[in-house]
């Protein structure tokens, strides 16, 4: 397993109250139920889908990524608004 960093930007963030969180995971399909156990991350279930997704500064669109030791994860919530 990867040590990384997950980054929470947006609605994550807020639904949070948490900038940051240090985790070990293979994929990054790995990081959103670890999400979900650490942080109980939103009601809904925190997705894949639910999120744009970069990894060390660039945009990620494959769940089954491997991640590596030191990586940096940014998860931004959609844009909205009126």
């Amino acid at each position: 397993m990867a040590k990384v960093t997950v980054k929470l930007f947006g609605v994550f963030r807020v639904d949070t109250h948490t900038p940051q969180v240090e985790m070990n995971a293979d994929k990054l399909k790995d990081v959103f139920p670890a999400l979900q156990e650490k942080l109980g991350a939103l009601d809904s279930g925190l997705q894949f889908k639910d999120a744009t997704a970069y990894i060390n500064g660039e945009s990620c669109k494959k769940r089954s990524r491997a991640l590596q030791d030191g990586d940096e994860i940014w998860l931004l919530s959609p844009a909205s608004g009126g």
